[in-house]
């Protein structure tokens, strides 16, 4: 049913959505004031909204696991607060506020950067802050980035100051009681990008969750470990780019796994809507708010998918030869290829294409997503020919690749990646 301003549903339609009953529904609305419907003047039925849901469902998962109704209510009332907040600005704020971070960031001046980021979260929700400013600012850092319009220590710049308001507006927050539940939020290992993940540990907060943020590039047997300890509601993993993927494989062989629910998101996940299947957990949606509102009746995955045995080995043998791999096409090249050709191109460069390149060929052999080759192309053309490296140097990159797999892996093992490489292989980059 569809809830509009004017007729909402009524308690019934709220307990058969929620599954608490309408005698449970009218002692917390009387002694807790939650929910709290509307009451129209021709309607003398109380008529309830989507939040009103949110709000039930969030305060049966307290009650569920020990916290004391009232307890969770009072932090409840300090996310309508924050919520109303939101509602009192001017609908033109956030607009402004972004443009001029924006601006403060593409002329890296840190100072008017900052003083913005304090404005921001003086006069904005939470989630407006984040979500209307902050995200679609970091994102155009990003892209003008990518498309050699910002150099790296302006992105580096930019991100800082981000990161350190967000982890300033994370630990200011007041402390929760033990008894709510808990989630640890972490980067994948070899992920390096943890803006995303940040701005997903503020809402969860604001959400009334404990949060033990470990942020990037986090070990696998870290995590487990805490995992062990502290057994968290949810471990949420961060996946923003191939590095951090690759270092999620080990996660695949069930012996491997820490014994939590596990949650991912970032920026592969959204891209290639087939490796969220294959991932280990739960993979989050796209709606980061929806997605920290619902958390408290997401379900667990119940099977987790398993590559095949052949797979498997080929996927071990170019992981263990991908350094070998790298330092021969990086040898190779900076001999054979002219400076003219390589401008903007050196031999770290060269190394940390190579090595993302073998590592996105593991990621799409055992993860079975073969568009993820598809994204590497579109890494190539939007970062590489911005900064003047050539089409030819790409390709030739390319084949090089091709030829010490040949060497270095079995014909087995190669049947499976050489159509991978194969979809690099033919487009034209121009």
């Amino acid at each position: 049913m569809n809830i509009t301003p004017t007729t909402g549903v009524t308690i019934r339609t709220v307990a058969e959505r929620t599954g608490v009953s309408v005698h449970t529904l009218r002692a917390w609305e009387r002694r807790y004031g939650v929910p709290k419907p509307n009451r129209l003047p021709s309607n003398r039925y109380r008529l309830y909204d989507e939040q009103d849901i949110a709000d039930v469902l969030w305060l049966k998962q307290q009650v569920a696991v020990g916290v004391a109704p009232a307890q969770a209510t009072r932090v409840l009332e300090q996310q309508r607060r924050a919520r109303l907040v939101g509602v009192a600005v001017d609908a033109s704020l956030p607009s402004a506020l972004q443009s001029a971070l924006e601006t403060a960031f593409v002329q890296s001046d840190m100072d008017t950067a900052r003083v913005i980021l304090d404005r921001v979260f003086a006069e904005l929700a939470p989630e407006q802050a984040l979500l209307q400013v902050i995200q679609p600012a970091v994102r155009e850092v990003g892209n003008r980035w990518m498309r050699n319009e910002m150099t790296v220590w302006q992105e580096h710049l930019a991100s800082q100051a981000v990161r350190q308001k967000l982890h300033v507006v994370l630990e200011s927050q007041p402390a929760l009681p033990q008894t709510m539940p808990l989630l640890v939020a972490a980067c994948a290992p070899g992920e390096e990008h943890e803006l995303g993940l940040l701005m997903f540990a503020l809402l969860a907060r604001q959400q009334g969750w404990r949060v033990t943020y470990l942020g990037r590039s986090t070990p696998l047997g870290d995590l487990s470990d805490l995992a062990r300890a502290a057994k968290p509601n949810w471990l949420a993993v961060s996946l923003t780019t191939v590095s951090g993927l690759s270092g999620l494989i080990p996660w695949l062989s069930p012996a491997q796994r820490p014994n939590v629910p596990l949650l991912f998101g970032g920026r592969l996940p959204a891209l290639l809507p087939s490796l969220r299947a294959h991932l280990p957990g739960t993979c989050l949606g796209d709606d980061a708010l929806a997605v920290v509102r619902g958390l408290v009746t997401c379900e667990p995955a119940q099977a987790v998918w398993t590559p095949p045995k052949r797979v498997w080995q080929a996927t071990h043998a170019l992981r263990a030869q991908r350094f070998k791999i790298a330092s021969e096409v990086v040898a190779q090249l900076l001999a054979g290829a002219p400076m003219s050709t390589r401008r903007g191109w050196q031999a770290a460069d060269l190394n940390y294409a190579t090595l993302y390149l073998l590592d996105a060929l593991s990621c799409a052999l055992v993860f079975a997503v073969p568009e993820l080759m598809d994204v590497q192309k579109a890494w190539l053309e939007e970062a590489m020919l911005p900064r003047q490296v050539s089409p030819q140097l790409i390709r030739k990159h390319i084949e090089m690749v091709g030829r010490e797999l040949q060497k270095n892996l079995t014909p087995e093992e190669g049947e499976l990646a050489y159509p991978l490489l194969e979809r690099l292989a033919d487009y034209s980059f121009v």
